[in-house]
């Protein structure tokens, strides 16, 4: 039987880091456990809203 976690909350960068790169690290560690992630991701700006 498999267990599922929903993830809501913002991860804060160091400005080195960006969106793409962030994800690919992101995903790469779930991967490396054996885990499966289906969502997405957006950037928002420090009031929450969608950076385009």
């Amino acid at each position: 039987m498999s267990r599922y976690i929903e993830i809501n909350g913002v991860v804060e960068l160091p400005d080195n880091v960006d969106h793409d790169q962030f994800w690919n690290e992101f995903i790469d560690f779930l991967e490396s456990k054996g885990y499966y992630f289906g969502g997405g991701t957006k950037e928002i700006d420090e009031e929450g809203n969608p950076i385009k």
